[in-house]
């Protein structure tokens, strides 16, 4: 009887062994992919797409979007912060739908003025590059933006 057990015992063992194994081998697989989908919908796109660029170009464009999101900062936690506060207002007893309207419009022009200073910024510091490294940054965020977002 005792080899049996010692049988039944290993065979458990192994598949209990194999399914954690490949538990841990999808949340890693599962990482990764939601890492990659929503790479084009996160700032860093902007910076990790001069990785094709010549060091000295992509030194000072990474430098510049470092800088430039510095700057833009505040704006964007406004525009946040009148995002929640227009949303929350719908739970009040008697909404004002037209304050939660001019509130969310607020948002979304400060989210338009930051896309567009930070694309002009981009634009401004791509242009007078060499060919080469031009059609680097190009390549890469154009990559980013085309990559279809699965949700």
């Amino acid at each position: 009887m005792r080899p049996r057990w010692l049988i039944v015992g290993l065979v458990v063992s192994a598949a209990l062994n194999l399914f954690l194994l490949g538990l841990g081998v999808g949340v890693v697989a599962l990482g990764l992919n939601l890492a990659r989908e929503n790479a084009a919908a996160k700032p860093a796109a902007l910076f990790w797409a001069a990785s094709g660029m010549a060091q000295p170009a992509k030194r000072d464009t990474r430098r510049m979007l470092l800088s430039l999101r510095d700057q833009v900062r505040p704006d964007l936690q406004r525009s946040r912060t009148l995002r929640v506060q227009a949303w929350s207002e719908l739970a009040a007893a008697k909404p004002d739908a037209a304050a939660i309207k001019a509130g969310l419009a607020q948002s979304r022009q400060i989210d338009i003025a930051v896309r567009a200073k930070v694309e002009d910024a981009i634009v401004d510091q791509v242009a007078p590059l060499s060919p080469a490294d031009r059609a680097a940054y190009a390549d890469g965020i154009t990559r980013g933006l085309a990559t279809p977002q699965r949700r």
